[in-house]
């Protein structure tokens, strides 16, 4: 089963992306398990699913049960509706008057954090003689999006007395969750106490939930009614998490095949401003594979890749479509083996922490950035 995205029929010749559709059902049942068993999931497939492909990463979630998807954009949602996914799609960014029409067509969720959201959606839904759903968005202590907690009470009450809108649920969205607990504190006690105003004024806050995959790790906000997870989803986790063992699994790979295999002879030099210099006669691949796909100038003369089950570096500068490995004691490689820049080849393993710390980034900024002219081959979907 393939998306947008996907590789035509055939093997691909130059690079591509493994997705393990097994890997992301094992992560949904294990983020549940995190979360205490109890809670609804809001899957975040923002960000094309951090790289991993949007429409397929959702048909497999909806399949596995999950509640509600999530996205950052309209657009994004609109492409999960067109694909045929039916279920609810919260949008957690704002949106403009010009999308109003197309989120009350599409039936999304879209979050309201001011009056003039809120009349924007109204004008919209009264023109299609249709009820929106939205959620409220409360800032907490991140200062991005959201009303304060001072507002929120008389904003959701506006919205509660619409008979164009429906509160379907509150939220708020932690700034440090597992990097500093006294801070998460504050956060989630000011969302508990917005709720309670909201209760005792009458108003039904819907779905609460405050905690994505950092929250879930750390224990935060234990008296939600779900959770948001993103890059757990994936196999991926925090920075701060790295060295527990939570039984996530990886679900990306990044493959490639060579496209040349030469000798550079003693001396000479490669690729654009000659960065990298063989002191001595050194066997090269050319992967086609650079930064007009997601593999930034960060890793000139900088980083790994696997071919045969051996490390080999690589050199030279990186260009738009292009990069080259120095193949060392691994000389016997031929036009048919796969070099792995992301992902396990006998035993061996190269991690998104791993190239993340290479860009001196996270690891979800590097799946994130694979660009969608690298075709998905997703497994098991």
């Amino acid at each position: 089963m393939t998306d947008a995205d996907a590789a035509p029929p055939g093997s691909p010749h130059r690079a591509w992306i493994e997705v393990d559709h097994a890997a992301i059902r094992h992560n949904l049942a294990r983020v549940r398990e995190l979360s205490g068993g109890d809670k609804q999931v809001i899957a975040v497939v923002k960000a094309n699913a951090y790289g991993h492909g949007a429409v397929a990463a959702s048909r497999t979630l909806e399949a596995a049960g999950v509640e509600r998807l999530a996205v950052a954009t309209v657009g994004e949602a609109l492409e999960l509706r067109a694909a045929g996914i039916g279920l609810p799609i919260l949008v957690l960014w704002g949106i403009g008057a010009p999308e109003a029409a197309a989120v009350v067509d599409a039936d999304l969720e879209v979050i309201v954090y001011d009056l003039r959201s809120v009349e924007q959606l109204e004008a919209a839904a009264a023109a299609a003689g249709r009820r929106a759903s939205v959620q409220l968005k409360v800032d907490t202590g991140l200062g991005r999006q959201g009303v304060t907690p001072g507002e929120a009470v008389e904003l959701a009450a506006r919205v509660s007395r619409s008979r164009q809108l429906r509160l379907v649920g509150s939220f708020s969205h932690l700034a440090a969750a597992g990097e500093d607990d006294a801070y998460t504190e504050v956060q989630v006690l000011r969302l508990a106490q917005t709720l309670d105003a909201m209760r005792s004024a009458g108003v039904d806050p819907g779905l609460v939930h405050v905690s994505g995959t950092g929250g879930i790790l750390a224990g935060a906000g234990s008296f939600a009614d779900a959770v948001r997870p993103g890059i757990g989803l994936y196999g991926l986790v925090p920075g701060w998490a790295a060295d527990r063992d939570l039984g996530l699994r990886p679900a990306l790979s990044l493959k490639a095949l060579p496209l040349r295999i030469f000798d550079l002879p003693a001396g000479e030099a490669l690729s654009y401003g000659l960065r990298f210099r063989a002191s001595r006669a050194t066997r090269i691949a050319t992967l086609g594979i650079g930064y007009g796909d997601g593999w930034p100038r960060a890793h000139t003369n900088n980083g790994r890749v696997l071919v045969r089950g051996r490390s080999v570096p690589v050199v030279g500068t990186i260009s738009m479509d292009g990069l080259t490995v120095a193949l060392g004691e691994a000389d016997d490689v031929t036009y048919g083996d796969e070099f792995v820049l992301i992902g396990e080849q006998q035993g061996e393993r190269i991690t998104a922490d791993e190239i993340a710390a290479e860009r001196r980034t996270i690891n979800y900024e590097v799946t994130t950035a694979l660009r969608r002219r690298l075709p998905r081959l997703h497994i098991g979907a």
